[in-house]
């Protein structure tokens, strides 16, 4: 099939640029004072508009000259659907090629940025691998269409024809929209607002002068901003093998995560949030990599009850609820297989009593915190590698520590303060795990392997045959 290249909204180049067209008009606002609005009053009173219309007339060319040159690159850019990929061409002078096969797709967004919400438009983002340049991104589209193009790329990908249905979420809810209160609350209890607002405060009670507080509170911005902008209006919902997704403040965002590529998650309660019972679900996905964008992407539920937790916990990971509360509650080991020796609290003197491996047939669990508590599971078929390591200290302690390498992620897991021997078993003990099935191999796939891709296009996958420890049990 030879499809034609569909063109994006025509306000696009504009979107593109807001924030120099809105440097431009400020740095035009600043240089305009009262004595130039005094000469234009004047000119006014005295009958003699001429520099005024030639003023306005100089404007709407300069407007005119963007919105044509603008056209140019609209022009340029476009995207279509063909029965194995997706394409986005763009560029005048330098001209650019990207696609992806439909079976490389991760997942599939759209993206409301500020801008764009004011004339209803919206971006559709496409995860195609977890590399630093893996995104193909249409913008911008009237919001019903990128829903359409959203809902069709995502159903290409599974094979499947889209229907229109499929745009609007049915069904209860996995978690509700979470209350603005709450969204506030839990970002202004996290532990690192209320240890830099202590030092703030410890700035301005001291001798030294209140602009020493000022790196600290622009610090501390991001953090507090991203936890708000996670969980305003948060909602998820499930639709067969797919977790939807609709968040944000400023960028609003839909989003959708298969749920085979979740390869680990975190089920963590920062210290005071333990005095409303919230909880929050984070997750890696595989394709989605380490970018701080995708840190978002990454989180089920940014601040919920534990029953919101322990669901969420049962839908992505090999556990039922029944196992969860007899071997993997979030407040800690009931059942645990490996466990810190006394040794170790030298080392991890108030975490102690929380450290914990627990292995079962179909998952590991690991269990972390005394105070600000967490609980994380993988499948070990998803344990990409194991190392057993052993610092200084540890070494004179008698302890080791078992890393699990995972996909890219916010997931990282590992047995802390172990015994060697224990150690010793928990990786020989891994090593027996089932591995994945290979992909076999497409005709398309013996192509990329005989001639590299253009530097422009992006067509990589995750689905490979993962990276696993090779050395035999000792």
């Amino acid at each position: 099939m030879n499809e034609e290249f569909r063109h994006v909204h025509r306000l696009t180049p504009l979107l593109r640029f807001w924030t120099v067209i809105l440097a431009a008009i400020a740095v035009a606002a600043v240089n305009i004072n009262a004595t130039m609005l005094g000469i234009a009053y004047g000119w006014l009173t005295a009958g003699n508009i001429l520099p005024v219309i030639l003023g306005v007339a100089g404007f709407i060319a300069l407007c005119g000259i963007i919105w044509l040159v603008s056209q140019v690159w609209w022009k340029a850019t476009g995207f279509r659907l063909t029965d194995e990929e997706i394409s986005l061409k763009k560029g005048v002078l330098s001209r650019q090629l990207r696609t992806a096969r439909y079976d490389r797709i991760q997942a599939v967004d759209v993206v409301e940025s500020v801008i764009a919400r004011i004339f209803r438009l919206a971006s559709v983002r496409v995860e195609t691998a977890g590399g630093s340049d893996s995104v193909i991104e249409i913008a911008f589209l009237p919001r019903a269409e990128a829903e359409e193009l959203r809902v069709e790329v995502l159903a290409r990908a599974k094979g499947e024809v889209a229907v229109q249905e499929e745009v609007v979420e049915v069904g209860a809810p996995l978690v509700p929209e979470i209350p603005i209160a709450r969204s506030l609350a839990g970002a202004a209890l996290q532990g690192s607002l209320i240890g830099a607002v202590a030092v703030i405060i410890g700035f301005l009670l001291s001798p030294l002068t209140w602009a020493a507080s000022v790196p600290i509170i622009i610090g501390i911005f991001p953090t507090v901003w991203g936890q708000i902008d996670r969980s305003w209006k948060f909602t998820a919902f499930l639709d067969g093998d797919t977790l939807n997704l609709s968040y944000g403040l400023a960028d609003r965002r839909r989003q959708s995560i298969p749920l085979h590529r979740i390869h680990g998650v975190t089920v963590h309660q920062p210290i005071l949030w333990r005095f409303f019972g919230w909880w929050y679900v984070k997750v890696s996905v595989a394709g989605y990599g380490v970018d701080t964008k995708q840190e978002s992407s990454s989180t089920l539920l940014p601040v919920g009850s534990r029953e919101q937790a322990v669901a969420l916990l049962a839908l992505v990971s090999p556990l039922d609820p029944e196992q969860i509360e007899a071997s993997a509650r979030p407040e800690g080991a009931t059942t645990p297989t490996f466990t810190s020796p006394a040794s170790a609290r030298w080392v991890s003197p108030i975490d102690l009593q929380q450290q914990a491996v627990t292995v079962l047939i179909d998952a590991v669990v690991v269990h972390s915190g005394r105070l600000a508590r967490r609980v994380k599971v993988v499948a070990p078929a998803h344990i990409q590698e194991l190392s057993l390591t052993r610092g200084p200290l540890q070494q004179a302690l008698g302890l080791c520590t078992v890393r699990f390498d995972l996909v890219p992620g916010p997931v990282m897991m590992a047995g802390e303060d172990l015994t060697p021997e224990d150690g010793r078993t928990l990786v020989d003990t891994l090593r027996q795990r089932k591995l994945p099935t290979p992909r076999q191999e497409t005709p398309a796939d013996a192509m990329l392997h005989t001639s590299p891709p253009p530097p422009s296009s992006t067509d990589s996958s995750t689905d490979a045959p993962e990276a696993w420890e090779s050395a035999p049990p000792q």
